[in-house]
């Protein structure tokens, strides 16, 4: 657990996942065991160490870990819509909609939405726009989640400069076909009807009722931000920065495929 972050069992039910993604091609003996390569990448996105440090506690060379680590983070991503979905059936609407409303009084809720800063180090093409407010080089994700803290949609894409919100999986919300709610973001983000944002300084009854619950859903979010960063140290940067290009984006969203696993 202190390692990789995952139980023996769930570490074996990951691999017998990603299996038909990370077999090997060669039977020649020096390949290494598919088990091996998914707790070193495991470890990496754990511990948040260099690469160097992982190569040195399995006593493998960095040309090989470096090799692993790309092969491990790749498969995971081609089933990402597998694992982190956004379902609006009917049902699944009535499901989240209950939920929030059990647990904060906030009706028709589809889900928490907000950003975090990933840094990483200058990359060398435009790096100025990397550039975040608080002056380290870093992607903008956004994510969504629902009344479970199950992560339903994340954009991993954004440079740390960018602010404004297009996010592709809620254009569903946006055009309104056949959904009956909205989601929940905080101050940073624009009002829309299908987005409902916090009430600045509420002075009546009913708008202090409103702030109190929205507050109580938008802690759901920060809570699994919080989560995912502890969970894997390599997306915290009081780790250190990942030592990788603006392509850590797959890193992101293979961590958070994991959480959201059924393991």
């Amino acid at each position: 657990m202190r390692r990789v972050r995952f139980t023996k069992e769930s570490v074996t039910e990951l691999c017998h996942l990603l299996q038909p993604k990370l077999e090997s091609r060669t039977r020649a003996r020096t390949t290494l065991p598919l088990a091996v390569k998914f707790t070193m990448a495991l470890n990496l996105y754990a511990t948040g160490s260099f690469q160097a440090a992982t190569g040195d506690n399995s006593k493998i060379l960095h040309f090989a870990l470096r090799h692993c680590i790309r092969e491990v983070t790749g498969a995971p991503y081609t089933i990402r819509n597998t694992y982190i979905s956004f379902p609006m059936d009917r049902a699944k609407q009535d499901e989240r909609g209950l939920g929030f409303t059990c647990r904060a009084g906030f009706p028709r809720v589809q889900g928490a939405i907000d950003c975090t800063q990933i840094a990483l180090r200058a990359p060398y093409h435009q790096p100025d726009i990397f550039v975040n407010r608080k002056e380290f080089h870093s992607l903008n994700i956004h994510l969504v989640c629902n009344q479970r803290q199950r992560i339903m949609q994340v954009h991993a894409c954004y440079p740390g400069s960018r602010h404004d919100f297009h996010p592709a999986p809620v254009l569903c919300l946006q055009s309104g076909r056949q959904v009956t709610g909205w989601l929940l973001g905080d101050k940073g983000y624009t009002f829309r009807t299908w987005l409902m944002t916090p009430i600045r300084n509420p002075r009546k009854a009913a708008k202090h009722a409103y702030s109190e619950s929205h507050a109580a859903i938008r802690n759901i979010i920060d809570h699994t931000v919080g989560l995912l960063k502890q969970h894997f140290r390599c997306l915290d940067r009081h780790g250190g920065n990942l030592q990788y290009a603006p392509g850590v984006s797959r890193f992101v969203i293979a961590c958070c495929i994991y959480v959201t696993s059924p393991s």
